[in-house]
């Protein structure tokens, strides 16, 4: 911060400017903390019923409602949804699936690897449709400046001798 004296100039009622750092704007989303309930399974055998899918979830927190998507005929298609009745549950049981050291013993307990269950937050498909072309944005503008066009080098100019330039 820079105090500069006006007073010889006429200048502001105390005859002082102060001049501090651009702070910007207080973001109030900066400070919410995103809550949801609502979580997205995949990668559970075909055979799961939604008491099993439940019992893999509850010791988490109070499960409300499981559902596991089926087909026509009434096969699994292989993922669900599990609603619990606080957020704070379905943030643990995200967390603790993304984990990379999932122990075996458990693997062998539920009969599939747990390594191998998927577990998200669940998001209506436009959101997830703007999640991914706003990634494929930033790809492409982070790739933007790795590609240079260079023209009118000499016509015996080889590769190696670029190579050398750049």
């Amino acid at each position: 911060m820079d105090k500069y004296d006006l007073s010889s100039d006429g200048g502001g009622a105390d005859g002082t400017l102060t001049v501090m750092e651009y702070q910007g704007k207080k973001s109030v989303l900066t400070t919410h903390k995103r809550c949801f309930n609502n979580v997205y399974v995949k990668g559970f055998p075909v055979e799961y019923t939604e008491e099993m899918l439940e019992d893999l979830f509850k010791e988490f927190g109070k499960v409300q409602n499981t559902a596991i998507m089926r087909d026509g005929g009434g096969v699994s298609k292989g993922f669900g949804f599990v609603c619990f009745e606080d957020s704070t549950s379905a943030e643990k049981a995200t967390q603790y699936y993304q984990r990379p050291e999932i122990t075996p013993t458990a693997d062998e307990a539920l009969g599939f690897k747990v390594s191998d269950l998927y577990v998200r937050e669940a998001k209506k498909k436009s959101v997830r449709v703007h999640e991914l072309q706003m990634n494929n944005f930033k790809y492409k503008k982070s790739i933007m400046y790795f590609s240079l066009f260079v023209k009118n080098f000499p016509l015996g100019t080889t590769e190696e001798e670029l190579r050398l330039y750049f």
